[in-house]
């Protein structure tokens, strides 16, 4: 029959073990997404890294984030890992009852026997005895003082563990090789993507080229076109002092038929004057014929006084009328002889600068087609350009927001490693002091 002792001591464990069942249901509940992502296989999850695109992260130039996520799931420990395979009977969970921090203290000053924990330890699940570490931790944390004193609980089984951690051990292997092919197949697809890259940059830089050339023969056109335009205004110059003469020649003409015209009106004067001086030369011719008489003798000497004046007065006239008109008329008899022969070289001139100005508007007009094929070719290779930078910009926004996506996506990885190194080393802490508890389980219990 057991003792008070022992008895007291199996209460004890029996509380502490519902209580430590209490709150690891409420770790499970607040820790369900936790515990979603660590039940990962460590395979998918690198399969899952291995879908990132490499060629936007190479086009992007961010290739530290990838490695950096691919490398963060090495340094686990199996002992993380072993919490993941193993899986509990989360039904012996359910129908418990919390357990005051009295008890628990009361349980800790007592002497238990050592065949009832062992039993106990026995019918607990992998994931109760988590818990209970867990709860040992924290009361460890809390009391200083009472961790000074010796404990004795229950521990897994080793022999599972060790086979977990060899499974484990061919699993990271084969991560570590997954992780190789990986990398194998990034450099492969950063070379392919080298080599897709070069025919799209020679391509533009033949674009750049044809623009070039373009531009120089639109600039070699412009300067032909900038020559014909100054022959062409040297010509209309040439022209408009041809009309000037034109014109000259016309106002000569007119004031030589003016001159015509004054000249036939002084030689119809003169010729009324001499029938007038005939008329007046027979009518005294006819009165010299008659007898003489001293009236006609007076009338004699005053017809040759006025016979005297009028040949005076002609001669004066006519010769006053030659020295006006006469240089005139050799004037202008001049003016129209090299007016003739201005006119009949300007002429020649036109024509020759006619027969000139063919080849040139040829010349130009042919210029102006190539200007306008020049310009259509511009203009297509400007919409073409367009084009491609407006393709460019949309790849960029399309490379920028799967940037953006893999950056998100790897601060969750982070996160959730750094979760899982946590994980980890908490684990690792429960896991040496359970092989320290079953190794202190291990030694013969104090029967006296």
């Amino acid at each position: 029959m057991a003792s008070p002792e022992s008895r007291s001591a199996g209460d004890g464990v029996a509380q502490a073990s519902r209580e430590i069942r209490a709150e690891a249901i409420s770790l499970q509940e607040n820790s369900e997404p936790l515990n979603e992502a660590e039940t990962l296989n460590p395979e998918a999850t690198l399969s899952l890294e291995g879908t990132v695109n490499l060629e936007d992260i190479l086009y992007l130039g961010d290739t530290g984030d990838f490695e950096e996520t691919l490398y963060m799931e090495e340094p686990e420990s199996p002992e993380a890992i072993l919490y993941i395979e193993e899986t509990g009977q989360p039904e012996a969970l359910l129908v418990e009852e919390p357990v005051s921090a009295r008890e628990m203290q009361y349980e800790e000053t007592e002497k238990p026997n050592l065949e009832q924990p062992v039993d106990l330890a026995k019918s607990l699940s992998p994931e109760q005895i988590v818990c209970e570490g867990e709860m040992t931790e924290r009361e460890e944390k809390s009391n200083p003082e009472e961790n000074l004193k010796p404990e004795r609980s229950p521990s897994p089984e080793e022999n599972l563990s060790i086979e977990d951690l060899e499974l484990l051990e061919g699993r990271f292997q084969q991560c570590v090789q997954a992780v190789a092919q990986l990398e194998e197949e990034r450099d492969q697809l950063i070379h392919e993507l080298v080599l897709l890259r070069e025919p799209a940059l020679q391509e533009v830089q033949q674009v750049h080229q044809d623009i070039l050339a373009a531009y120089k023969l639109h600039a070699q056109a412009e300067l032909e076109r900038d020559g014909l335009r100054e022959e062409i205004r040297l010509v209309k110059q040439k022209l408009y002092q041809l009309e000037c003469r034109q014109q000259d020649v016309a106002q000569f003409t007119d004031f030589r038929e003016v001159l015509t015209t004054k000249a036939a009106q002084l030689s119809g004067e003169l010729a009324q004057l001499r029938d007038t001086y005939q008329k007046q030369k027979e009518q005294l011719r006819q009165q010299l014929e008659e007898p003489p008489s001293q009236r006609d003798g007076h009338f004699l000497q005053e017809s040759r006084q006025l016979s005297a004046q009028f040949e005076h007065l002609m001669a004066e006239s006519r010769q006053g009328l030659e020295e006006e008109y006469e240089p005139q008329l050799l004037r202008l008899l001049e003016r129209k002889e090299s007016g003739t022969k201005a006119l009949q070289k300007t002429q020649a001139e036109i024509q020759e600068m006619k027969e000139a100005l063919r080849p040139l508007q040829a010349e130009a007009r042919q210029l102006h087609l190539q200007k306008r094929n020049l310009e259509d070719q511009i203009m297509l290779v400007r919409q073409k350009r367009d084009e491609e930078v407006q393709q460019y910009r949309e790849q960029e926004e399309e490379m920028e927001e799967r940037k953006r996506k893999l950056r998100s996506g790897v601060q969750l990885q982070q996160q959730k490693n750094k979760d899982m190194e946590q994980l980890r080393i908490s684990l690792a802490q429960e896991l040496s002091k359970y092989k320290s508890v079953f190794a202190a389980t291990q030694v013969p219990p104090n029967t006296g």
